[in-house]
């Protein structure tokens, strides 16, 4: 376990609306550090399974019990439920609470929240913690899963100063590493990072028949891991960052156009340099 920052006096409690592989891995990494967990679900049965698997201390399926009282509320729902869940908590919430996120969109959510009232503004800080797997389910989080992981932070223009620190102190319990930038920067860079990978992985494991199938090895399993990721979810992430993502595959398209010139063109030793500098910034990241 990593050294972590002294624990803020004020951080006691804390509320996840979601308690999934992310919202899960959050409450186990605040519950080792004496923090109590609430957790919110819609169904007993996920309440039930969240308190088995050790993620939260309680759970309740009324959104206004699970939060009052809490210093943070962490929304851990599908990007297109965010604003709707952070709305709910707002209204019980007391003024100096802080409502935060783990949405792989940015710029629609801090939008709708700017629109939706002042008090809700002055509380949420958005953020995206970049950790997660195709695997979905508390039963399949860990405390340790955002250890030494970028939890990056795209507070909106008018978010108060104190929110953004109560925000980046409460992201270092976890055991993340806070970058901050601005909500458009992180879904351009999302969506050439992650989306448009999904996307990708995806596509290749559509096009393989039932007559491949049986000869695929560890690399086409590689390349397609992250295809076994929740469709809604994605559904859901495609649809709030359309634009950015439309963007990236422009430039994926023209870069396999290109690609695909290379080798029709028969020139080997530009093929060998093209796979050469692949292969070094893959191995600049590791």
């Amino acid at each position: 376990m990593q050294t972590l920052p002294e624990k803020p006096a004020w951080l006691r409690r804390v509320s996840i609306l979601g308690v999934g592989l992310l919202g899960g891995s959050v409450g186990m990494a605040l519950r080792r550090r004496g923090i109590h967990v609430v957790g919110y679900s819609r169904r007993e049965s996920s309440c039930r399974a969240a308190i088995e698997a050790g993620a939260v201390d309680e759970g309740f399926t009324e959104i206004a019990t699970a939060c009052r009282g809490s210093d943070v509320v962490v929304v851990a729902s599908p990007v297109d439920k965010i604003v709707e869940l952070a709305v709910a908590a707002d209204h019980v919430l007391d003024d100096d609470a802080l409502i935060t996120d783990v949405g792989s969109t940015k710029a629609q959510i801090v939008a709708e929240i700017a629109a939706q009232s002042p008090s809700l503004a002055r509380k949420f800080v958005a953020a995206h913690p970049i950790a997660g797997s195709e695997k979905t389910g508390v039963e399949n989080a860990t405390a340790t899963l955002l250890e030494g992981k970028l939890v990056i932070m795209t507070p909106a223009d008018q978010t108060p100063a104190a929110a953004v620190d109560r925000a980046a102190a409460f992201w270092l319990q976890t055991g993340g590493e806070i970058l901050s930038m601005s909500p458009e920067q992180h879904d351009q860079r999302l969506a050439a990072v992650s989306h448009v990978p999904h996307l990708v992985s995806s596509l290749l494991a559509s096009l393989v028949d039932d007559a491949c199938l049986p000869l695929v090895g560890s690399g086409w399993r590689d390349m397609t891991r992250v295809a076994a990721g929740d469709p809604t979810m994605w559904t859901a992430i495609c649809v709030h960052n359309r634009e950015a993502i439309l963007n990236q595959l422009d430039h994926f398209s023209e870069a396999l156009g290109s690609l695909r010139a290379l080798l029709a063109g028969g020139d080997t030793a530009a093929l060998k340099s093209w796979l050469d500098e692949a292969k070094a910034r893959k191995e600049a990241t590791e």
